[in-house]
């Protein structure tokens, strides 16, 4: 969905057109013909740097395995995504859980399956890292510190450290790197005194500690549209399961986000995540850009 910044009734309409247009397009029955493709769409976050070899291996992958024609589609942003799910033009959908918990608040897809990392893992520690040599010690030692947040829509970058800071009652002087990475440069060459990102970027550096597990996360699941049919869901899952089963397949989940294949998935963690952010006073829609324009344009055509 595009950024709009016009208001009232004209807006309204805009949104209330994209996703009426979306779904008069779509014949369930026909999803997966050449004359309907199954659509799988990538978050920004999921788009393969530099070329686009890996989404032609899972395009031919994926409409052989499963009998269907697919189609890859990366998304142009976070909204863009969810949207494309929201108004039927894509029927399964890489994103992050960010993106999930938005899209399934407003047009509640589901989750299919959840993505691997370093092997099996489902989930992560988001940390605040600092310096091993001269590093504050304790949360009281980040008072009035530099400190390196990812971005302020990343939930371990940004959401959960500030909820661990205001439960500590420490007041820290925030810089926005941009990502994990930036974060994490900016206290390694010193303009940041600590940095807010995911517990595996302190593996091998002994020059970084851990000062503080501000909570877990859940990788993010693969999601499916909720009106897609149950034998075109089953047979996208089955796919996606076996493509870390060869040399090709692993190479092309690498490219999309370090994927290393897929687990069977729980809601639990999701739920419990959401809990987290109503508790801190927020909400979903704040973990994303204009996510409050988005409820707000398109509210009152959600069933």
């Amino acid at each position: 969905m595009k950024k709009i910044f016009i208001g009232g009734i004209a807006a309204v309409s805009v949104v209330s057109a994209l996703v009426l247009a979306g779904c008069a397009n779509r014949k369930e029955a026909t999803v997966g013909t050449p004359g309907n493709p199954l659509v799988v769409a990538l978050s920004p976050e999921h788009a393969p740097a530099g070329t686009r070899e890996p989404l032609v291996f899972l395009k031919n992958y994926l409409s052989a395995r499963t009998g269907m024609t697919v189609e890859l589609k990366t998304a142009a942003s976070s909204l863009d995504i969810i949207d494309m799910l929201g108004s039927d033009k894509a029927d399964v959908a890489f994103m992050t859980t960010e993106e999930y918990l938005v899209a399934r608040e407003q047009y509640r897809v589901q989750a299919a399956l959840q993505v691997n990392r370093r092997g099996a893992e489902t989930k992560y520690d988001g940390v605040i890292l600092v310096k091993a040599a001269g590093g504050p010690k304790d949360a009281a030692g980040l008072a009035g510190k530099k400190f390196a947040f990812s971005d302020p829509y990343s939930i371990s970058g940004y959401f959960l450290p500030s909820v661990f800071l205001k439960k500590a009652g420490v007041k820290v002087t925030p810089v926005f790197a941009g990502s994990h990475k930036a974060a994490l440069a900016a206290l390694l060459d010193g303009s940041a005194d600590a940095a807010a990102t995911y517990a595996d970027a302190a593996k091998g550096r002994p020059e970084l500690r851990v000062l503080a597990v501000t909570g877990t996360v859940p990788n993010e699941p693969v999601v499916v549209r909720r009106s897609l049919l149950p034998e075109k869901r089953q047979a996208i899952e089955a796919a996606l399961a076996a493509l870390p089963g060869t040399p090709e397949g692993r190479k092309a989940l690498s490219a999309v986000a370090d994927i290393t294949g897929f687990s069977p998935v729980s809601e639990a963690p999701y739920r419990a995540l959401q809990e987290t952010i109503l508790a801190a006073g927020k909400s979903v829609y704040d973990l994303l850009p204009e996510g409050w324009q988005m409820r707000q344009l398109n509210e009152p055509y959600m069933p």
